[in-house]
């Protein structure tokens, strides 16, 4: 728990001190002074290469998530920036890393996940619904730059070994589910 602590206040540290640009929809997503990422690098060396997600590595890292994201692939990350984190309410961002919890930060993370390489040229001009790999369905619209569940894709098209990073400024959430009957809403 204190590493989680001291991690999150590092990156927080590394936020207060990073440049904030505009993306063409006006709105703000994190540019931090880093090397190009490698794509011989895995997705989550590019991602960390970046220095724009260090809050999502530790949620991953948190989630026992590494391995499966090092693997062969491919992956499509929407990763949140850690901008995307700023915004996440602060009780339930803590909920969420306590260890108690681990699977259902991990049902989060895996909802950021396609198991395929989607590139911004792979969907433009179009919409297609695809599986997340907790199994529900993320809507990913090229018509009018890059939305994923409507939210922008701030950063597109980071290329890995293993797949592609994209980053978004907005930790997405899973579809509720209403009971119903015979009904599987989201899915």
């Amino acid at each position: 728990m204190a590493q989680v602590l001291f991690r999150t206040a590092l990156a927080a540290l590394v936020l207060a001190l990073a440049p904030v640009a505009t993306a063409q929809s006006g709105e703000r997503f994190l540019i931090a002074g880093t090397e190009t990422p490698n794509p011989q690098g895995d997705v989550l060396d590019v991602a960390a290469a970046s220095g724009q997600f260090t809050r999502f590595l530790a949620a991953v890292e948190a989630a026992g998530y590494e391995e499966t994201l090092r693997g062969e692939g491919p992956f499509t990350l929407f990763a949140p920036t850690d901008e995307a984190f700023r915004h996440m309410n602060r009780r339930e961002l803590n909920r969420l890393m306590d260890p108690r919890n681990r699977d259902e930060l991990l049902a989060l993370l895996a909802y950021h996940v396609v198991p395929d390489r989607v590139t911004a040229d792979s969907v433009e001009g179009r919409v297609v619904r695809v599986e997340a790999s907790n199994g529900y369905r993320v809507t990913i619209d090229g018509r009018n730059g890059l939305r994923v569940n409507d939210t922008l894709v701030a950063v597109q098209d980071m290329e890995a070994s293993n797949g592609v990073v994209m980053g978004v400024n907005t930790v997405l959430e899973r579809p509720v589910l209403v009971a119903s009957s015979g009904s599987s809403a989201g899915r």
